[in-house]
């Protein structure tokens, strides 16, 4: 190049500032920021046997509401003297590996600035009897942003409100790093039972004891190969795990009807390599799971910390505003270039998030085609339950005219639909009876439990009865007719007793299949 002008770019000093409050949508992000830096140092340690028991290795939060104080502490490697100042000093100066590590950009660290007056980092390393401490002056750091008189650059920003010291003595088996923020301006932080709920959805921590799942999601896991990263965390001495639950909050009260009654698996593949899995939960009902529940919607998961808002996977739904409101569940992003973006609400542009966003619409197209399932079984059950009741209020004697006329009306109208009901529930059935044995038995047991009926001629697992030269046919109704004249009618009562409880007791294919096999061995 001829031009001999040297250009020297000087980074601004609002640069700090969108990479701090400007970077996110919930102030909660710091403790997700922190705990994710912590657990990467948290692997390091292990590998380089720093801990004596499993339960050893932790992350602790301590939330002083009243002193507006935050401290977030952990038992990792700690950092190196010699490497404090580059790597704390220093934005989006970083040594971890993008493949490998929750964290890499070496901007996370920055995101206390932006919701507090005094940001202090400590830290001491393995074999090393002295403790690092770098503080960050975030009052003064406002005050310099909101001062239009002050022109300079990002460094230079840093360089006024820094200070460190590299000389304290500490033990030398010692190895920690803690993250105290002081003077605390956000009450979201300071709210310990927010906090918790958050972390209990975004954290890596395992599954409480009391989801009965857990174990179920665990060994279908271990088959895959899958390793679901978990860690010790604490919130003011209370350990956390995730939020999942058996059972839904509806109107401050437990709805029995939506509780969780399976879990189904789901997956999908690139090169032969798995691209994600997850689980999801049904129940009798299926139908939208109210705001009050906080682990509502399928979220999505890498590295087993939450990637975005509960609601980023929202539009990979058919129905964009409601269709991940119907579940709980989780999408565990697998493949390596699945990289979490600098706000990590989703994944950086390439070829595998592509993949991964279009076979997830793939899958969540046939969770809309369930809930849709389980409205139409829902609706047959309830306009069957009116149909029933509507005819037992005909017979009052005491109607009018005009009232019977509207409920003579209602029947013929619910007569028709259950009709309708009862072609296409068994075909519903038939879906999923050999494609999928939980979502069968859930809605096979929720219609038997109803007492919703269909014929078995409309039944399609049921093969119809025909008649043969050398054997009367065998007509199956409510009440069943044996032909055979040997029997007496004594014996036909009891048999018409015995139908009734099977019909009663079991799905109406298998009840049916085994009246016609009864039938077929008394008619011989």
């Amino acid at each position: 190049m001829n031009n001999t002008v040297i250009f020297k770019p000087i980074i601004g000093k609002n640069v700090i500032e969108n990479l701090t409050v400007g970077m996110y949508d919930d102030a909660c992000f710091v403790y997700r920021e922190y705990i994710q830096n912590a657990a990467d140092q948290i692997d390091i340690a292990k590998k380089k046997g720093l801990y004596q028991t499993e339960n050893e290795p932790s992350i602790y939060i301590q939330i002083d509401k009243e002193k507006r104080k935050i401290v977030i502490e952990d038992n990792a490697t700690g950092i190196k003297q010699a490497e404090v100042l580059p790597l704390l000093g220093n934005i989006a100066q970083s040594t971890k590996n993008k493949y490998e590590d929750k964290g890499f950009r070496g901007i996370g660290r920055l995101g206390g600035l932006g919701y507090c007056e005094k940001l202090t980092f400590e830290t001491s390393f393995f074999g090393e009897e002295k403790k690092s401490r770098m503080t960050w002056d975030a009052k003064r750091l406002k005050e310099l942003f909101n001062d239009e008189t002050v022109k300079v650059d990002a460094a230079e920003i840093i360089s006024i409100i820094t200070d460190y010291s590299l000389n304290e003595s500490e033990n030398i088996n010692a190895h920690y790093f803690n993250v105290t923020m002081e003077n605390v301006t956000n009450e979201d932080l300071l709210d310990i039972q927010k906090v918790r709920e958050y972390l209990s959805m975004v954290a890596p921590v395992p599954f409480a004891n009391t989801f009965t799942f857990r174990n179920k999601i665990y060994k279908k896991a271990r088959e895959k190969g899958i390793a679901i990263d978990e860690y010790n965390i604490y919130v003011n001495t209370d350990k956390l795990f995730k939020g999942y639950k058996d059972y839904i909050y509806k109107n401050n009260a437990v709805s029995t009807d939506e509780t969780i009654l399976d879990v189904i698996f789901f997956e999908d593949y690139l090169n032969e390599e798995l691209l994600f899995w997850g689980w999801y939960g049904i129940s009798k009902i299926m139908w939208q799971i109210p705001n009050e529940n906080k682990e509502r919607g399928i979220r999505l998961r890498k590295s087993n910390i939450q990637i975005g808002l509960e609601t980023r996977l929202d539009n990979f739904h058919k129905d964009h505003h409601q269709g991940n409101k119907y579940f709980i569940g989780e999408v565990y992003a697998l493949n390596k270039e699945l990289i979490p973006n600098g706000r990590r609400d989703f994944f950086i542009d390439n070829k595998e998030c592509t993949q991964f966003s279009e076979k997830l619409i793939e899958v969540f197209k046939k969770l809309y085609s369930l809930y849709y399932d389980f409205s139409k079984k829902n609706s047959a059950i309830s306009d069957n339950k009116k149909l029933e009741g509507d005819k037992e209020t005909i017979k009052d004697p005491t109607l009018d005219k005009q009232k019977k006329q509207k409920v003579t009306a209602e029947i013929e109208r619910l007569e028709k639909k259950v009709t309708d009901y009862k072609i296409s529930i068994p075909r519903i059935l038939n879906k999923y009876k050999d494609t999928n044995t939980e979502i069968f038995n859930v809605l096979s047991d929720s219609i038997k439990e109803s007492g919703f009926v269909f014929s078995p001629k409309q039944d399609n697992n049921v093969t119809s009865t025909k008649s043969t030269p050398s054997k009367p046919q065998i007509i199956t109704t409510t009440k069943t007719t044996v032909v055979n004249p040997t029997i007496s009618q004594q014996e036909k009562n009891i048999l018409d007793k015995v139908f009734s409880v099977l019909r009663k007791n079991l799905i109406k294919a298998t009840a049916e299949e085994l009246i016609k096999k009864i039938e077929e061995e008394i008619n011989k």
